[in-house]
């Protein structure tokens, strides 16, 4: 297996809004914007989806623009990476990016 098909980050997608708000996130393409990977959904609550999944990185980028699309919403992704060991938390609301990681 080639090391660009190796998954590297392990993810915790938390969706916060409005009923409708976060139903039309979930029906949307957010695995496609996050590259997500064999996703399983955790929580399935009116104002509230929880989600893990696996990708090949934390792209932070593509939360911040998915959280532009979806600017009602609170995108919160805890993630950790194998190598470099690293565990991090982002928070993203309307296109606005805050976030801290912690090697280890």
């Amino acid at each position: 297996m080639s090391s660009r098909c190796q998954i590297r980050c392990e993810c915790r997608l938390t969706v916060l809004g409005t009923k409708r708000d976060v139903q039309r996130f979930q029906a949307g393409a957010w695995e496609k914007s996050l590259r997500a990977r064999y996703s399983e959904p955790l929580e399935l609550s009116p104002r509230r989806f929880v989600c893990q999944f696996q990708a090949e990185t934390h792209d932070l980028k593509r939360l911040q623009h998915l959280s532009r699309s979806h600017p009602g919403l609170v995108l919160l992704l805890d993630f950790e990476l194998a190598k470099p060991r690293v565990k991090g938390l982002a928070k993203a609301k309307a296109g606005e990016l805050e976030h801290s990681e912690i090697a280890y």
